[in-house]
């Protein structure tokens, strides 16, 4: 395994009798790295996390986490799953000298690392409250601390931020950037595509498969084409009919507006005017863009299924202006 790679996969599968959750699998994470799994429920990231914490066993190929056999490489693994796994009627300070107990940490490095992550996630307030009395985004902060007590190599992160408030989705990312910088080496899985923007790679997991994986940057520049915002009225209608032109590679739906990705944006721009005037539809405006990396994906995921709806993905925030 190269010495710059804390996790390598090849052709990793698993099985749940016909279903196949893990189909032939092959990544490697480098140090340092923060690496995004996007995919959709059942997609397979969470078996891949269990995999690689080893909870779970692999069907076929081969895994290494820091070149050892995942269950060889645990205690030096850091692991916050997708429900809240804490224990609700212990306090925040209980629960986390609970984490620390298990994973054996020296009192002096346990006494520093407490203070640093309490105030890093202003926990410092709540010491003393039962974790099942806080707030959704608070009770995620006091799982990343139990999952960083031990001070891990790795740590994988399962949809953390998942129904949590903006302030808190900035604050986890701010300091899962920190300590990548640090050279603690990340896998998460997220649904939402601006987080993924912060990922040094991204993985495209569809069905138990990864089908590219490359930066947030050249998934985007690799579409090499422009996206034209189409506002046009009705959208159903016009979904369908500007899907037909022949200077449309894709046609994506985003809220009140169409997102046509273009090769050729000038020649698209008059042949869409043309055929939306020609059906009885009314484009009120179109602007151009650079593609983002919800485009990207879905443009890629629709290929994959050869499905006609647009793919979404959650949106917990309004997204930004991008003109």
């Amino acid at each position: 395994m190269p010495a710059e790679a804390v996790v390598e996969a090849t052709a990793l599968t698993k099985s749940y009798g016909a279903i196949k959750a893990l189909d032939e699998v092959s990544f490697q994470v480098r140090t340092g790295e923060i690496f995004g799994l996007i995919g959709a429920d059942g997609a397979g990231k969470t078996t891949g996390f269990r995999i690689i914490a080893g909870v779970l066993a692999h069907g076929g190929g081969e895994l290494r986490v820091m070149g050892k056999t995942p269950r060889e490489a645990g205690p030096r693994v850091g692991y916050l799953t997708q429900p809240f796994s804490l224990y609700q009627d212990m306090s925040v300070d209980e629960n986390l000298e609970y984490a620390g107990g298990l994973r054996e940490v020296p009192v002096s490095d346990y006494n520093a690392r407490r203070q640093r992550y309490f105030k890093l996630f202003d926990l410092d307030r709540f010491t003393d409250r039962l974790a099942g009395r806080l707030s959704g985004g608070m009770k995620q902060k006091l799982a990343l601390s139990s999952a960083l007590i031990a001070d891990p190599a790795l740590l994988l992160l399962d949809e953390p931020t998942t129904g949590v408030d903006p302030v808190t989705r900035r604050d986890f990312w701010d300091a899962l950037t920190s300590l990548a910088t640090e050279g603690m080496t990340i896998i998460v899985a997220t649904p939402y595509l601006d987080e993924a923007e912060r990922c040094h790679r991204v993985a495209l997991i569809e069905r138990g498969k990864i089908y590219d994986i490359d930066t947030p940057a050249r998934f985007r520049s690799k579409m090499g084409v422009t996206c034209l915002e189409v506002k046009v009225e009705p959208l159903p209608e016009a979904e369908e009919i500007l899907s037909k032109s022949p200077e449309a590679e894709d046609v994506q739906r985003f809220g009140d507006r169409l997102d046509v990705m273009a090769p050729r944006p000038d020649q698209a721009e008059v042949e869409l005017r043309q055929r939306a005037e020609a059906n009885g539809l009314r484009v009120t405006e179109i602007r151009r863009s650079q593609p983002t990396l919800e485009n990207a994906f879905v443009g890629q995921l629709r290929r994959m299924r050869g499905a006609q709806p647009t793919p979404r993905f959650p949106h917990p925030s309004p997204p930004q202006n991008r003109r």
